[in-house]
């Protein structure tokens, strides 16, 4: 049993090149200064990643972190981090993932899987309780996700939680993902990182248990806490119903839905396409994940049309919009389909959507010809939208170039292309359009991971609320707003929930839960969580320092700078950066260079 109530309580540290592992006790101050999850990965990554290295050497670490509301009867306690050095950006990248594989992971004793190295052939790593084999898996190298998945399950026990990669991140795709019982580890590549390791999957299975420190409290703090969840507006009502596309509508009246690669206007079907025909036309079964009231994703299949038996569990409202409008596309089923291929393949769906809008600009631009691709693909062109995925998850023809994203492609295909790559530090735009959102685009450039909708989302208090709601299109406040998301979603990241509890439940609640759980005077208070929150924010930018990030990289596209909408809310709106910038490092406490200052060091530990 670990020493600290909510945790596991020890650190698996694994070497593929030498096939050797090893087990220690979780350190008090890292619990303590960092929390768990985010926080966790953090201080290893800092301290330990070799400076400058290539992120597809033997050298990068990847780190799976677990949290200490994870696998609990906290609602929507079911998330767990995974962290390397981002082989699409070059900088901090952690993804966070939901389902069922973060509390099985977690029951398997250990709070951080910390892996190095590079095996000589193909592994995947297989953890029971307090138990590492390295296995074999020439057998599975090529398989897409599902086939795979299925097939280690077929040899170890249904029991087991699998997360694999699929061709995409075996060819080292550097927006491959990783694939975790049909939830994801996202964004930034981490499935390149397994596939230059040579690591196939890790399958876990857990019988492990953690210590409450006050059980009476936490069982009432949980339910209090399940209450508000349920009778919320959002994650009680319209949530469940339409999924996590419940504010399509909103964002689209609003103007912040971006259209045929930000660009804006308007596209066939526009005008019917929203949360209500996603429902009426795709949804058969809800699903949630573990410990989670909510059950925002759908699983979905096609009726009609040429897409007619094909099945998802999704689309998510990201993707939604990424092979929707952003490829001015509304053929519901060519969208079901390519976030399908995407978990097929092991592809992060929304660079592959953002990346696809690219090339249909390109080619409507004169950029790229029909002889180079050997096909049309204009926007609205769902079978071009498919046929891309496809070769992005093959590693072929055009799918080589954008699937290493939309920076890269920029510089391969020259003329002006680069005014449209749609991206931030080479992570691609999410579906927020910040010219209808101006916080939003503070947000963008400055996430740590480069451009997120879950680093900071003012849009929840540009446009959705509907108490206080800030200016969409002012500058005020703005810098305050975006720091203190960043610091609370690190804790939220930190602590194993989703982000979506925050729309039921305030800090203190949260904090109250924490405590009941864990007993630690360290998480006390809301104000000493956000003190955790703020020292995690500090480390990771000081990580992006040491890997070359400047202040000339907190930016966004050209496009946003300078172009203005044609039409909308967002009318004749570009995004005000320089200003909320500069005020943002001053709110954050850094210099005008972007540096946290020798006060935040001391705060680390660093000076």
């Amino acid at each position: 049993m670990s020493k600290y109530p909510g945790y596991a309580g020890y650190i698996l540290t694994i070497d593929l090149t030498t096939k050797s592992h090893q087990i220690s006790e979780l350190p008090r101050e890292l619990v303590d200064n960092y929390l768990g999850g985010k926080g966790f990965a953090a201080k290893i990554l800092y301290d330990q990643l070799p400076l400058g290295c290539d992120p597809l050497s033997p050298d990068n670490i990847l780190i799976l972190a677990g949290a200490p509301l994870t696998g609990t009867l906290a609602p929507t306690g079911c998330r767990t981090i995974l962290a390397t050095k981002s082989p699409l950006t070059g900088i901090w990248l952690d993804s966070n993932c939901g389902g069922t594989f973060g509390p099985e992971l977690k029951s398997t004793g250990f709070d951080l899987v910390v892996i190095k190295g590079r095996a000589d052939h193909p592994v995947m790593i297989v953890l029971n309780y307090h138990s590492v084999e390295i296995v074999d898996a020439a057998e599975l190298w090529g398989l897409d996700t599902f086939s795979a998945s299925d097939r280690i399950k077929e040899q170890f026990g249904d029991d087991y939680n699998v997360a694999i990669i699929g061709p995409a991140g075996e060819k080292q795709v550097l927006m491959s993902a990783v694939q975790a019982e049909a939830r994801s580890f996202g964004r930034g590549g981490s499935g390149a990182v397994f596939g230059s390791k040579n690591l196939k999957a890790i399958a876990v299975r857990g019988t492990g248990s953690v210590e409450i420190a006050d059980y009476a409290e936490f069982i009432k703090e949980n339910q209090e806490a399940y209450n508000e969840i349920v009778i919320n507006p959002d994650t009680g009502g319209a949530r469940p119903k339409y999924g996590t596309s419940s504010i399509y509508s909103f964002i689209k009246e609003a103007g912040v839905l971006p259209i045929k690669n930000f660009q804006g206007g308007d596209y066939e079907g526009n005008d019917q396409t929203d949360e209500r025909r996603l429902k009426k036309e795709l949804f058969e079964q809800d699903r949630a994940c573990f410990a989670c009231p909510i059950a925002c994703s759908k699983y979905s299949k096609v009726k009609a049309g040429p897409y007619e038996g094909k099945y998802v569990e999704g689309p998510e409202f990201e993707n939604f919009w990424s092979f929707g409008a952003q490829c001015g596309n509304s053929e519901l089923g060519s969208i079901a389909y390519a976030e399908y291929l995407c978990d097929y393949y092991g592809i992060d769906a929304i660079s592959a959507g953002n990346a696809v809008g690219f090339v249909m600009e390109c080619f409507e631009k004169g950029i790229i010809s029909e002889d180079e691709l050997g096909f049309k693909a204009g926007f609205g062109n769902h079978e071009a939208l498919i046929k891309i995925i496809q070769l992005i998850g093959e590693d072929k023809d055009i799918g080589r170039i954008i699937g290493q994203g939309v920076k890269r492609a920029a510089e391969h295909f020259g003329h002006e292309s680069s005014n449209f790559a749609m991206h931030v530090k080479g992570l691609e735009l999410p579906a927020y359009d910040p010219r209808g959102s101006v916080g939003m685009g503070l947000a963008y450039a400055t996430s740590d991971r480069g451009a997120c909708h879950l680093r900071a989302w003012p849009v929840g208090a540009e446009v959705l609320s509907h108490h206080g709601r800030l200016d969409p299109r002012e500058v005020e406040f703005k810098a305050e707003l975006v720091k203190t998301d960043q610091d609370w979603f690190n804790i939220i990241n930190s602590l194993g929930l989703c982000l979506f509890s925050i729309f039921a439940l305030g800090h203190n609640q949260i904090t109250d839960l924490t405590h009941a759980l864990t007993g630690r005077d360290s998480f006390s208070s809301a104000k000493k969580l956000l003190v955790i929150g703020e020292r995690i924010s500090n480390l990771v930018r000081l990580f992006n320092i040491r890997e070359g990030i400047t202040t000339a990289d907190d930016t966004l596209p050209r496009r946003l700078l300078k172009e203005t909408l044609p039409s909308g809310p967002s009318k004749g709106v570009t995004v005000p950066l320089k200003e909320m910038l500069e005020e943002y490092y001053l709110v954050r406490g850094w210099d005008e260079k972007g540096v946290p200052k020798n006060t935040k060091l001391e705060q680390l530990g660093l000076k």
